[in-house]
């Protein structure tokens, strides 16, 4: 009897232990798999720019891009042109300088509006549809009830 006792604490044991060595696992390998999505999307954004873009550095400096280059040492670099008129200055940043491109910002903020006017449009379009079918349907009911009134008429004539 002993022995059971023992035999059942260890399989409990183990259990425990693998439960454990599970919930280490999942809270090292989730934050991994969330900084390679954001890094990924970083550098998509980094690599997305271009000449003409407005955008605002870590430091706060706004301005336009006018050119993008790379330097010796093989760091990408956005020269950032700001100012008006005759108080115009051109600046070099490396582009993980960047905090925010307005630019694209812009374009994303306007594709997403097309994108939720489509989908309110084709929503109102299904609703239209959708009445006029119901229409329709109780048009098609009240034909089927005239003509079977008109059968119930011709059969009570008949008799």
């Amino acid at each position: 009897m002993f022995i059971n006792l023992l035999a059942a604490d260890t399989a409990g044991t183990i259990v425990w232990i693998v439960v454990i060595v599970l919930m280490i696992v999942v809270l090292f390998v989730m934050p991994m798999l969330s900084n390679r999505k954001r890094q990924k999307e970083a550098n998509e954004v980094l690599d997305s720019l271009s000449v003409g873009d407005e955008v605002m550095t870590i430091g706060g400096v706004m301005g336009k891009i006018v050119a993008l280059d790379t330097h010796a040492s093989g760091e990408k670099l956005m020269v950032i042109e700001t100012g008006e008129g005759a108080n115009k200055t051109t600046m070099t940043f490396t582009v993980q300088a960047l905090r925010l491109n307005y630019t694209k910002t812009k374009q994303r903020q306007d594709q997403l509006a097309k994108e939720k006017a489509e989908k309110e449009a084709a929503k109102k379009n299904n609703e239209h549809k959708k009445h006029n079918s119901e229409a329709e349907s109780v048009k098609q009911d009240e034909v089927k009830e005239e003509e079977i009134d008109a059968e119930k008429e011709a059969g009570d004539s008949q008799k």
